[in-house]
């Protein structure tokens, strides 16, 4: 079974692995988180730095200070994003979810910094998702279509 609390980069250069969460997970709207990740939202979950360990290609790791405030670190090789922390705060790290090897046991606490979210990545309940992707793929493989509810 694939350990929950383990995570990589796209190369799968940089491992690491953590105990825990032992704060909050939320979807992250702000421009920078949305920058970062490429994506409508970035999501971190807190993870005490004590209780976290770069397993492998920590000598892969930059970080980029973000703002006075905080900084990211992602894969110099693929540039997978890895984690969010503020600054001179070194008690917590924000681990991105997306990074995560397996499904960990954790709700998504809340949706920060909602002003910043375009128009575009609104939900939309009238959407058909396609688990496998195939029509951006291509790929001819087996495909369940579910219907995704929104709140």
């Amino acid at each position: 079974p694939v350990n929950p609390n383990t995570g990589r980069c796209l190369c799968g250069q940089i491992t690491f692995q953590f105990e825990s969460f032992a704060g909050g997970v939320a979807h992250c709207h702000c421009s920078m988180c949305r920058r970062f990740s490429g994506s409508a939202f970035a999501t971190f979950g807190t993870v005490n730095q004590s209780d976290f360990q770069w397993l492998s290609g920590k000598d892969l790791l930059k970080v980029y200070p973000s703002s006075e405030q905080a900084e990211r670190g992602f894969c110099s090789h693929c540039g997978s994003s890895l984690f969010y922390r503020l600054r001179g705060k070194g008690s917590s790290i924000e681990i991105a979810l997306g990074a995560l090897d397996g499904n960990p046991d954790v709700n998504i606490d809340a949706h920060i910094y909602c002003k910043n979210r375009p128009d575009w990545a609104e939900a939309d309940p009238e959407l058909t998702y396609d688990e496998a992707a195939l029509r951006v793929t291509g790929h001819e493989q087996p495909s369940g279509r579910i219907q995704v509810g929104f709140p």
